[in-house]
């Protein structure tokens, strides 16, 4: 058997624990009377919105719509940081590209780069995407990202939920892929005080907003998978990519583990905690992404 693509339980078993014992911890603190001072219950990393949001889509828990990719099942709690208790009633807006980088609403556009010679594959990007600078050797970051307008109306790997009395939401979607100049990653935003409109959740104050990475060992392997591995780029990893890098993209790393031990094609499970002040805003600072909250 090929050792990139075995998934060992032990290594799952290590990204996999933080959530249980934060909760416990959180529990414990709570219990303490510590809310507002323990370490629990600090404000967790945000990182910017990106160029590929789109407000107004479907309130819905399974967002695959067909999409090929590793099963996914991901949970997202959500924290007051004043008091360390759950946010209940609050929008979570969540969307991310399929296996091979394409961001519905945005699929015409190319996210693998321009055809390679002959009209083959796509070359590799080149160092501004984080390839090897042929200056000093090492990686170059990438350059923020450029505001882009929707070119379709599909809405797969998009979703909002609302979170219940315990402040969590879980989503049904696919492992994310990568496109040029970013690692693997999900967004999402968090709002409150909006209001339910037909099949969607309207206006609200945006609280929060954050990407969601998962372990890179892991995610190295899952890409030698299809169907990601048929998509003939250079994979930016973490430590190439701008905002992982420039945003504390570490500090909001998901625990994972699989359904079954040893088979991660049938299944994987997700979850983050995310803790904030639900009357704040998205820090300034975080480059132009957070220019585009709307």
């Amino acid at each position: 058997m090929n050792k990139q693509n075995v998934f060992t339980r032990r290594r799952f078993i290590r990204s996999s624990f933080g959530v249980a014992a934060t909760h416990k911890l959180q529990c414990a603190a709570e219990s303490l009377g510590l809310q507002k001072q323990t370490e629990v219950c600090k404000l967790s990393a945000q990182q910017e919105i990106g160029p590929y949001y789109i407000p107004g889509e479907l309130l819905r828990s399974d967002i695959v719509e067909g999409r090929a990719g590793i099963p996914l099942s991901l949970r997202i709690s959500l924290l007051d940081s004043r008091s360390c208790k759950p946010v209940p009633d609050a929008a979570v807006d969540l969307w991310h590209c399929d296996a091979v980088g394409v961001y519905s609403g945005f699929s015409k556009q190319i996210f693998m780069g321009p055809p390679g010679p002959n009209g083959g594959p796509p070359e590799p990007p080149g160092p501004r995407f984080g390839q090897d600078s042929p200056d000093d050797g090492g990686p170059e970051p990438m350059g923020p990202p450029p505001d882009h307008a929707p070119t379709d109306k599909l809405t797969f790997l998009r979703g909002i939920q609302l979170t219940g009395a315990g402040g969590a939401v879980s989503f049904r979607t696919v492992f994310p892929g990568f496109y040029m100049g970013r690692t693997n990653h999900i967004h999402f935003k968090v709002r409150v005080g909006g209001h339910g409109s037909g099949k969607s959740y309207e206006a609200g104050h945006t609280s929060y907003v954050g990407q969601i990475f998962f372990p890179e060992e892991v995610t190295a392997e899952l890409m030698q998978r299809d169907p990601y591995r048929r998509h003939k780029i250079h994979r930016t990893t973490q430590g190439e990519d701008r905002v992982f890098g420039e945003q504390q993209g570490e500090l909001s790393i998901a625990q994972l583990r699989p359904l079954n031990p040893g088979q991660p094609a049938a299944g994987l499970v997700a979850e983050l905690v995310a803790c904030f002040d639900p009357t704040s805003a998205p820090g300034a600072g975080f480059g132009p992404g957070f220019a585009s909250l709307r």
